[in-house]
């Protein structure tokens, strides 16, 4: 079963109708990890920059964003994690990932072995395959 590492665009795509292809494109991820073809890993930064995002962004009402966020975290297939590797993020960012989130993400997917990153940024896509971390999309 393939592991998917998700960026935070993917988390706030899903909650909200900012995008809705982007919201399908979501939708359809969560739905392959309930029915148990993918896993999907959601990194601790990913949940603390999502809830940022829908509150400060969204004008999201903390009860709200926070019972959302625990039932995404909730569904069948969706696993965090909360480890990460700083030799490999220093290695990357700024130089090679320009966005310090970024670098912590791609930086998690190589050392816990996400063979795809999902993401709705193209140039972090690029990026993550530039250094050997296969895409979703």
């Amino acid at each position: 079963m393939k592991r998917v590492g998700i960026d935070t665009n993917v988390v706030v795509s899903f909650l909200t109708t900012r995008d809705p292809e982007q919201q399908d494109r979501a939708a359809a991820l969560f739905g392959a990890a309930a029915s148990g073809e993918r896993v999907i890993i959601v990194h601790q930064a990913v949940i603390t920059e999502a809830v940022y995002v829908m509150c400060n962004v969204y004008a999201g009402k903390p009860k709200v964003v926070s019972a959302a966020m625990r039932d995404l975290l909730r569904l069948p297939g969706v696993m965090t994690v909360d480890a990460i590797e700083w030799p490999a993020v220093w290695r990357s960012w700024p130089s090679r990932i320009r966005e310090f989130g970024d670098a912590c993400l791609a930086a998690v997917g190589k050392a816990d072995g996400f063979d795809e990153l999902a993401t709705f940024d193209a140039k972090l896509a690029k990026r993550a395959r530039r250094l050997g971390l296969a895409t979703y999309w």
